[in-house]
Parts: C-alpha cells; sequence; structure tokens
C-alpha cells in the first residue's frame, strides 16, 4: 500500500522590478498557505493508523467542547444583556 504523492505547487515569479525580498516573501506567504512544511513533519516519521485516528479524534472532542464553551459564552452574555434591560425599565 503507497501512499498518494502530492505535488506542491508552490511556484513564484518575479515581477518586473519587484526586489528578491518581497518575492521569497511570497514564497513563504504560498508555501504556507500550501501547509508545505506542515506536512514534512506530520512524514518525518511513520504513524500508526490507529494513532492517528485516536489524534484525529482528540482533535475533534477538542473543537466540539471549544464550540460548547463558546455556545454558553454568547447564552451567558444574552442573559445579562437582557437582565440589564429589565432592570433599566424597573427604575
Amino acid at each position: 500500500m503507497s501512499k498518494k504523492s502530492t505535488h506542491v505547487n508552490a511556484k513564484v515569479v518575479q515581477k518586473k522590478n519587484e526586489p528578491f525580498e518581497k518575492m521569497v516573501k511570497r514564497f513563504m506567504k504560498r508555501v504556507k498557505k500550501e501547509r508545505v512544511i506542515e506536512q514534512v513533519k506530520e512524514r518525518r516519521y511513520y504513524e500508526k493508523p490507529s494513532v492517528t485516528r485516536r489524534k484525529a479524534k482528540a482533535a475533534g472532542i477538542a473543537r466540539w467542547k471549544k464550540h460548547l464553551a463558546e455556545k454558553r459564552q454568547k447564552e451567558l452574555q444574552r442573559e445579562a444583556n437582557y437582565n440589564k434591560r429589565f432592570d433599566q425599565r424597573k427604575e
């Protein structure tokens, strides 16, 4: 079973009268956008499929917990705003 090879298309052509440093900066931005460095670090060592699944599941649980915490925070803020308006009407 071979892994699917991915080709990186992070090519940058120098524009007319463009300094070399600016071109390198554009190249680095494109490399970061395409996650080239992260992929190299991930593939540096073999990781068993079970470990990959475990990490993916843990990341999903963490995202879900973050979502629930943000949702709860919004509810508390909404409730605080409602109570604030209600108290102002009482006076």
